[in-house]
């Protein structure tokens, strides 16, 4: 049992300050044991305000310290539930309390990676001491994946899976319940390095029992590698390091090998294929503005964004300082990670003004009709790619053979549209389009 010991100096508050033995058993997490610096924070159930941070300290020991005000013998008083939960965070978090909650954040934001929890765990108080004995683990569902060898440069990697989806512990409510918070299934992980790789961490969202895919980016490469959906369950999953060739294990792709500089004055390279697609030909998926995973039915009532289906009340995207997808709702980023993303309203803007679009009914003679768009610029004019005039989604039916093509960017004078890119065998043309139909994505990378 590891003690840590307040002081039991004169005070001028009234009320004792309290001891603490708080024993932390082995984590369950991916680390085998705590290290020098982990912190564990205490919360009381009905306390206000006040909590308790217990911090390791190298010779194994834990030592406790207040994080708004010491913990007096007066706080205990009246709290006839006397129970616990506790908290670890793999990186240092600001706590702060409002509203009778305490939340947690790192630069202004959730920490969307594993944490450990103890809740409900009882106490006793004693003489002026307060006992426990704290066992931590992982919440349900939670998934943690080990990469090896990318400890130095974990900053440079996201990890994608769309059967998981980041999550947070982002606060305590007074009564001691976790409040937990989770983005879209498929959104980047980010990782968090430890001494021989690097943890990534997310909660299994999906009961779909297929094989699942991972997806490893930087700026240069993607690593991509299938992966059993049951072996999921277990809950802790370890994969070899990546190598320029992929190893035995990932399938690499250079970044460079997916997109076209096609000559523009912003230095933006198109993506050669649709989200989804295989080919140039290919359609790819469809996505509705915001969403980051295709769908069988493209209606208000299953729009991610509006909880009550009526067009009109936007639980995200609904005003002006929210104008453009952040990268956790964006399809290109979600799909590909490194420097891929969506287009923007000026980008598909500058496509249009600085090529060629050609229209064609039959490209390669592959029966396909859509856009050919070449570079104008000297040295860039044999440069080219094919944009598929696939339609776009309303319901679950595929109407208007031309090309819808989602921006990234909200009309903001109408929140329930977002700009498409449209064209036909006649014209090229901006569409003020509803969100939640479905649309072709085409990234872009720098």
């Amino acid at each position: 049992m590891a003690l840590g010991l307040v002081s039991c100096s004169k005070e001028t508050t009234k009320g004792k300050p309290m001891n603490f033995e708080i024993s932390v058993v082995q984590t369950r997490a991916d680390k085998t044991d705590w290290v020098t610096g982990d912190k564990v924070y205490v919360f009381f159930k009905g306390m206000e305000n006040k909590h308790l941070v217990l911090t390791r300290a190298s010779d194994g020991s834990w030592t406790d310290s207040f994080g708004a005000g010491k913990i007096l013998d007066t706080d205990f008083v009246g709290l006839n539930d006397q129970a616990i939960t506790a908290i670890h965070f793999p990186e240092n978090v600001d706590v702060d309390y409002a509203d009778n909650q305490f939340s947690f954040t790192k630069d202004g934001e959730p920490v969307y990676n594993y944490y450990l929890s103890d809740v409900g765990t009882p106490y006793t108080v004693k003489d002026n001491t307060v006992t426990a004995n704290l066992v931590m683990g992982k919440p349900a569902d939670f998934i943690q994946i080990h990469v090896d060898g990318i400890d130095n440069k974990v900053s440079d990697y996201t990890l994608g899976c769309p059967l998981i989806a980041p999550a947070a512990c982002g606060g305590v409510d007074k009564n001691g319940r976790i409040i937990e918070e989770a983005l879209q299934a498929g959104v980047r992980l980010k990782g968090t390095g430890d001494a021989d790789g690097a943890i990534f961490a997310g909660k299994l969202v999906s009961n779909q029992e297929t094989d699942c895919y991972f997806t490893l980016s930087d700026n240069d490469r993607i690593y991509t590698m299938t992966y059993n959906r049951e072996a999921l369950t277990q809950g802790t999953i370890n994969l070899p390091a990546p190598t320029e060739t992929g190893g035995t294990s990932w399938v690499v792709t250079n970044a460079s090998d997916l997109y076209v500089d096609l000559g523009l004055t912003s230095g933006l390279k198109w993506s050669k294929y649709n989200i989804g697609a295989s080919s140039e030909t290919d359609y790819g998926d469809f996505f509705a503005w915001g969403e980051i995973q295709p769908k069988g039915v493209y209606t208000w009532s299953s729009y991610q964004f509006n909880p009550k289906g009526d067009g009109k009340t936007f639980s995200k995207y609904s005003n002006v300082s929210e104008a453009s997808l952040l990268p956790e709702d964006d399809a290109a980023f979600s799909a590909l990670g490194g420097k891929f993303r969506m287009a923007t309203y000026n980008e598909w803007s500058e496509l249009e003004a600085e090529c060629d679009w050609k229209w064609t009914d039959d490209y390669n003679g592959t029966g396909v009709s859509g856009r050919i768009v070449t570079g104008k610029k000297t040295g860039y004019t044999d440069r080219s790619i094919f944009l598929p005039a696939g339609g776009y989604m309303d319901g679950n039916s595929l109407s208007n053979l031309s090309g819808f093509y989602w921006s990234s960017s909200l009309e903001t004078s109408f929140t329930s549209l977002a700009k498409s890119m449209n064209f036909g065998n006649t014209a090229v043309q901006w569409y003020m389009n509803n969100r939640y139909r479905g649309c072709l994505i085409r990234p872009v990378s720098k």
